[in-house]
């Protein structure tokens, strides 16, 4: 059973019903991905992240001497991009970039994955996992286990925090998986991402753009994890979670938020982040259907509880930020 919210998951969806009378059984059976829109989407990110490319570029040539300044700046551009495209691997994890799962998949590993270096089918295994233990000790995916201290930020930021993160999902996916395909894809994607990383900096280092030589990896191992380990923890974290409390051996408890539309909420939420609660309460359903999902919710008896776990980014993020 997946878990999203105590108040939502109490809802009994066989009694749901919107002011119209129609059931949440003939609603969701209406609800259908749209693969045109999350390849526009997911096209839109790489949009972004190749005219970064070509910003710094020009910038480098322009003024080579501001080299680390260009690189900082695209450092984070790059980041944040890298982040949003990332978001859709997510979305594969639940079979909902391609008509077929087989399609799905290796769309999955080529387009977004390979980036990374992550297997769809290792991250699979850690993220259904996820959804069935979120608030217990044994979430796998726990950054919103720590406070938003600076030692969180310090580690997000120096990249203790990623390798934390990958050794624990490769020996969650050694445990959980059935065969050895699981394994093999981790690596085989593993170094394919290592090489393409390479590939990227050995060609700016050949061409002499020193600027990108430096914004890549900065963007791809500090501005993109510290960006996804904040955002989970904005997700997860409950505004009465206390620093002190160690939630490895007591649980925090299951608690998602729905964030806004805006900007930023549709790009640090992209994929259908921003309306997380919903993606946690029926995970199988594609992000491009949380708009009338959410229009339905709020015709029924789970309208206050959507409300009353609605926030912004920035609300959540001044929140945790003076939590005890």
């Amino acid at each position: 059973m997946a878990l999203s919210l105590p108040e939502l998951d109490r809802v009994d969806r066989d009694k749901l019903i919107d002011r119209s009378g129609r059931s949440f059984k003939d609603f969701r059976r209406s609800l259908k991905p749209n693969y045109f829109r999350v390849w526009r989407d997911i096209l839109a990110g790489y949009l972004a992240l190749g005219l970064l490319f070509y910003g710094i570029v020009a910038l480098d040539q322009q003024f080579p001497r501001a080299f680390p300044a260009i690189a900082i700046v695209g450092g984070l551009g790059i980041g944040y991009a890298v982040a949003f495209i990332q978001l859709f691997f997510h979305e594969a994890a639940h079979f909902n970039i391609a008509a077929t799962r087989k399609l799905n998949d290796a769309l999955a590993d080529v387009f977004i994955g390979l980036m990374t270096g992550q297997s769809i089918k290792a991250y699979r295994v850690v993220h259904m996992d996820h959804h069935r233990l979120l608030g217990t000790t044994e979430d796998t995916e726990r950054s919103y286990f720590d406070a938003l201290r600076l030692r969180f930020l310090v580690e997000s930021l120096t990249g203790i925090r990623l390798l934390r993160v990958l050794s624990a999902r490769r020996s969650h996916v050694g445990q959980k998986a059935k065969d050895k395909r699981a394994e093999i894809s981790t690596r085989l994607m593993l170094l394919g991402g290592l090489l393409l990383n390479l590939a990227i900096m050995g060609i700016s280092a050949w061409a002499r753009c020193w600027s990108l030589f430096f914004a890549w990896p900065f963007g791809m191992l500090v501005v993109h994890t510290a960006i996804n380990s904040i955002r989970q923890l904005l997700e997860h974290r409950s505004f009465d979670a206390h620093a002190e409390i160690d939630y490895t051996t007591q649980a925090h408890g299951a608690n998602t938020r729905m964030f806004g539309t805006g900007p930023l909420a549709s790009t640090l939420g992209g994929a259908g982040f921003n309306r997380h609660l919903l993606h946690h309460w029926e995970p199988q359903l594609s992000y491009t259907t949380f708009v009338q999902l959410e229009a339905f919710l709020l015709e029924t008896e789970a309208g206050p509880v959507v409300r009353g776990v609605t926030t912004t980014y920035a609300s959540a993020l001044i929140r945790l930020m003076k939590a005890p």
